[in-house]
């Protein structure tokens, strides 16, 4: 049995709580937090803060790599590069495309999800479209915008071969219900987004078992004083989540305050990162097109833990909860990783006082140190 002891440090539990202590780390879990002066065998530097490594649910790929093109190259170049910002997660988004393209690259990061590699652990695939509402789909391409037939959601379930499934769908698209049932029934994350849908539908939609709004205030109808948006809906029932890209780019650090205000723990920090291919380019702080359309942010994980605290006052311990636990409670695996509970995988990030990533580690093993 492989035993190890971390810290000491602020344990920021993931739920919002922390006290000083240290972890020992029994076989990649989480065996104890200990108080009180301890034999260390792994020492912290002074000040630091042990929380959940961050869990990104909305990831595109990175640097020049991209999940729709090169699945199984994109898989490893996220899982190398994410705990350098704390991520000892992330959700794989495959974006709408020619369709059997897009079934071939979550058969592969499947595959990736039965046979991890090293570093960062990805959970399954996020499929973003490609049940859209055209009107509201921005850089997906229009002409893969399609209706999710039982005949689509079939072929998309016998893909799910290991890991989490989400589907991001508009839910007031022609055949979104009984899609929606079927992909409930198995167990699948229904998201809205990309949608056109107002407060009714919205709220029939949570109704009908969406738990999660993609990247709130963006590819959706406006709050306004005299109209109508399914994210009134989703602001306003407490049992459902909704993700932000809190660049302050995506969403303005007055509307990333006000989901807090009226979220809490059930706001889901998220990157929705894209990398630069397809002629993107990084203009304002994001990835646009060539007309100057918004494609996907640049933002990192650790960032928007930072921008979430500039936003609300937040200390650390609090703001880490939207980056850690509620990520993992929006897909299913909050009682495999998310917090700093016994038994959980010790899946670690460790911030020095200004709030920047120093260590992380995975199922107990150091994956990253900035020294």
């Amino acid at each position: 049995m492989s035993s190890r002891t971390i810290g000491p440090a602020l344990l920021a539990f993931g739920d919002g709580t922390s006290h000083q202590g240290c972890l020992r780390v029994e076989d990649g879990r989480i065996a104890a937090t200990e108080d009180g002066p301890q034999y260390i065998d792994y020492e912290l530097p002074f000040g630091s803060t042990v929380s959940p490594g961050l869990i990104d649910l909305h990831v595109n790929g990175i640097a020049r790599y991209w999940f729709n093109r090169e699945p199984v190259e994109t898989v490893r170049a996220v899982a190398l590069a994410a705990p350098k910002r704390g991520v000892t997660a992330f959700l794989p988004s495959i974006m709408t495309a020619p369709w059997e393209q897009m079934l071939y690259a979550a058969d592969e990061v499947y595959r990736c999800v039965n046979r991890p590699p090293s570093g960062a652990r990805p959970l399954g695939v996020h499929f973003e479209g490609p049940f859209l509402n055209p009107k509201f789909g921005r850089v997906h391409p229009r002409e893969y915008i399609l209706e999710p037939t039982p005949a689509r959601i079939e072929a998309l379930l016998k893909t799910w071969a290991g890991g989490r499934c989400r589907v991001t769908m508009a839910p007031e698209i022609d055949e979104a219900p009984g899609a929606a049932a079927e992909l409930k029934r198995h167990g699948v994350t229904l998201a809205a987004g990309h949608t056109g849908a107002d407060f009714a539908a919205g709220n029939a939609a949570i109704e009908q078992g969406y738990h999660l709004l993609t990247h709130a205030f963006n590819a959706m109808p406006p709050l306004a004083g005299r109209g109508s948006s399914i994210l009134h809906a989703f602001l306003l029932e407490p049992t459902v989540m909704c993700e932000v890209i809190a660049d302050n780019i995506h969403v303005s650090p007055e509307s990333i305050a006000l989901l807090y205000r009226l979220k809490t723990i059930n706001l889901v920090l998220t990157t929705d990162v894209m990398p630069l291919v397809e002629g993107l380019v990084d203009e304002g702080g994001v990835a646009r097109t060539k007309e100057g359309v918004i494609a996907g942010s640049l933002l990192t994980p650790d960032r928007a833990v930072r921008n979430l605290m500039a936003a609300t006052g937040l200390p650390l311990a609090e703001a880490v909860t939207c980056g850690t636990w509620a990520p993992a409670r929006a897909i299913g695996v909050a009682d495999e990783i998310g917090s700093l509970k016994v038994g959980m995988r010790a899946d670690l990030a460790v911030w020095d006082r200004h709030n920047r990533i120093t260590h992380a580690f995975v199922a107990g093993e150091l994956v990253y140190a900035d020294s």
